[in-house]
């Protein structure tokens, strides 16, 4: 499992992968992997599938604010800030 930051639109998990959404339901991975998000749902071109139940995501990883414990949970939606805040930024995955 890897752990991510996310930055806005982009991402950067610890062994040097990055991820940049590009749209709404869009994001292209430095592997060459295309994600389309469709409701709770996330698809690769790769086979992967994501799906998001709160702050965690069907692979077992989870989201806290700007960090994730695995790449399924960089997709979650971020609602609210580390205090527990709705958030209405751009960061939303």
């Amino acid at each position: 499992m890897s752990f991510w930051n996310i930055f806005g639109r982009f991402a950067v998990s610890d062994t040097g992968e990055t991820i940049q959404k590009v749209s709404d339901t869009t994001s292209v991975s430095s592997d060459g992997t295309t994600y389309t998000k469709m409701g709770s749902t996330t698809v690769g071109s790769d086979g992967s599938v994501f799906t998001q139940m709160g702050s965690f995501s069907t692979d077992g990883s989870t989201r806290m604010g700007s960090t994730a414990t695995g790449l399924g949970a960089v997709f979650n939606d971020r609602r609210e800030d580390k205090f527990g805040f709705n958030t209405h930024d751009d960061d939303k995955w």
